[in-house]
């Protein structure tokens, strides 16, 4: 019998969390405060600012939730990817995170994260007008089968973009090696956010890794015979 698969999906978890307004209001302080003591972070942010990767770190009982927030989703959206067969413990997950505050005519450009397992965003406020665009502040994910762009399927998704709009309480999580980009902020609309990496370090991972041995230990080779080598 024949059949049609759908193929190299890619899984993006979107949740909004409830009775999220106290911990959002309490974050804000928090990350203003930190904005106007520090100096900002150059990464792939334009005209924003980002704090340092320490942000899970900081001693506040709100981050704490939102930390609780972030193990949650990592596990749905392992279990996801796994068709159910992995939960990851709250021991497997390694995780840093920073703080970004965007304002007029702040972007951050195509990029995809370090080396890891999940990556993801929390947005704390979103005050954005959306007078001039109706995309103004939102994060987009490209495809990642980059060839599909040159495909020409109208009302496919070959090439298609993935829209998400940024709302106070929005958890959003998705494959480090995702390329996405936040479109400019207008006006005077101001958006806070917290982004994040989680490492997963499976059994099988350690397992692994627990075989292997230094690169450069493992191919050094006699002083005499190197210097034959390079002659």
């Amino acid at each position: 019998m024949d059949t049609i698969k759908t193929a190299f999906s890619t899984p993006i978890l979107v949740r909004d969390m409830e009775a999220a307004n106290g911990v959002n209001d309490r974050l804000a302080e928090i990350i203003l405060d930190m904005e106007s003591r520090t100096p900002g972070m150059k990464r792939s942010n334009i005209g924003s600012w980002d704090s340092q990767k320490d942000f899970f770190e900081w001693p506040h009982e709100e981050i704490s939730t939102l930390k609780k927030w972030v193990v949650k989703g990592v596990k749905e959206i392992t279990l996801k990817a796994t068709k159910q067969k992995y939960e990851p413990r709250v021991g497997d997950m390694l995780a840093h995170a920073w703080a970004n505050v965007s304002r007029a005519d702040s972007y951050r450009k195509i990029h995809n994260h370090e080396s890891c397992t999940w990556s993801g965003v929390y947005y704390v406020k979103s005050d954005l007008v959306k007078e001039k665009s109706i995309s103004s502040g939102n994060i987009e994910f490209l495809d990642p089968r980059m060839l599909c762009l040159q495909a020409e399927l109208p009302s496919s998704s070959f090439g298609s973009r993935v829209r998400v709009v940024p709302r106070p309480g929005r958890l959003v999580i998705f494959p480090h090696w995702l390329l996405h980009y936040v479109n400019p902020v207008e006006d005077d609309s101001l958006r806070i956010c917290i982004a994040f990496n989680v490492k997963l370090e499976t059994q099988t991972v350690r397992r692994r890794s627990g075989t292997m041995r230094p690169l450069q230990e493992a191919v050094s080779v006699p002083v005499g015979e190197a210097s034959l080598s390079s002659s």
